[in-house]
């Protein structure tokens, strides 16, 4: 019998959450590894406590903490740029170390947040000496072709360089509902920040956030705007890359402003942040 570890990274969304039970199911509970990394603690304390109720509960999620090293190649260069390098690379020292927050086209909060971390925790416990040595993984993730242009071809079994091994994508071909349907036949809660209308679920908030999770961040937790107040406080960079027509630059405060308008920031919406919002307002039918 081959010797072979399943791992799937978990982020407390609902594909992440439909791709480990179909690990689960398929290759069984000791066989199943779930990784999350916290996105670097800029997640939702819901998410969070979503995430450890379901290690407690359903199946174990090991923890893996982005370090400062991560963000270089060579052993000891964090030391010479005059870091820690075993201390926790958080959202906010991530802003500060690059000096800007990520952007669309410069995404590499999910490089040094979950990627590098998670392969360095592969190396550390399938390498010799290590929990799991001896044994090979494969790894998985909840990538759908719905979800983007970019992911309509998405294979459901290709060689990853990064991780040198094979990559899954079983739910290539599924829907959104169908994962929510998926999970709830098996008796499982989902992140409870679905019913209150977000679309995402990882980085709270996301830097691809649009007008209605900027708005819903402000009304539903605003701990979480708060929060990004204080990154660009402390850094003396905006965290989001303009996108407020007219303004090279923009605060969290300037895009909040603008979230509130409509026809690209010409208009004020009266109605947009000023109505007291349902108790569930789920994008996938989930209110039923």
């Amino acid at each position: 019998m081959d010797r072979v570890k399943h791992i799937v990274g978990f982020s407390g969304g609902i594909d992440s959450q439909a791709t480990a039970r179909w690990a689960r199911n398929r290759f069984g509970e000791e066989n199943t590894i779930l990784l999350n990394s916290q996105a670097g603690r800029n997640e939702s304390p819901v998410t969070t406590q979503f995430v450890a109720d379901y290690s407690a509960k359903v199946h174990y999620v090991y923890e893996v903490v982005p370090l400062i090293k991560d963000m270089w190649k060579t052993v000891g260069f964090a030391e010479t740029k005059g870091f820690d390098g075993e201390e926790e690379l958080t959202f906010g020292r991530l802003i500060q170390i690059k000096n800007r927050a990520p952007s669309r086209k410069a995404q590499f909060c999910t490089i040094f947040l979950k990627l590098i971390p998670q392969k360095r925790w592969i190396d550390e416990h399938f390498g010799p000496g290590g929990e799991f040595a001896g044994w090979s993984f494969e790894s998985y993730n909840g990538v759908r072709r719905d979800e983007s242009y970019k992911r309509a071809n998405q294979a459901f079994r290709e060689w990853d360089d990064f991780f040198d091994c094979f990559l899954n994508a079983p739910l290539a071909d599924w829907t959104k509902k169908m994962c929510f349907d998926y999970v709830e036949a098996h008796g499982e809660e989902y992140n409870p920040l679905y019913k209150l209308g977000f679309g995402r679920v990882g980085c709270a908030p996301c830097i691809n956030s649009g007008k209605e999770d900027v708005l819903l961040w402000l009304e539903r937790e605003p701990g979480m705007i708060d929060k990004i107040r204080g990154y660009e406080r402390e850094s003396g960079r905006t965290f989001f890359s303009p996108r407020v027509p007219g303004m090279y630059t923009n605060t969290i405060d300037d895009v909040i402003e603008w979230a509130k308008t409509d026809r690209g920031g010409k208009q004020f919406n009266i109605f947009r942040g000023n109505v007291e919002r349902p108790s569930c307002e789920s994008k996938y039918g989930l209110c039923e």
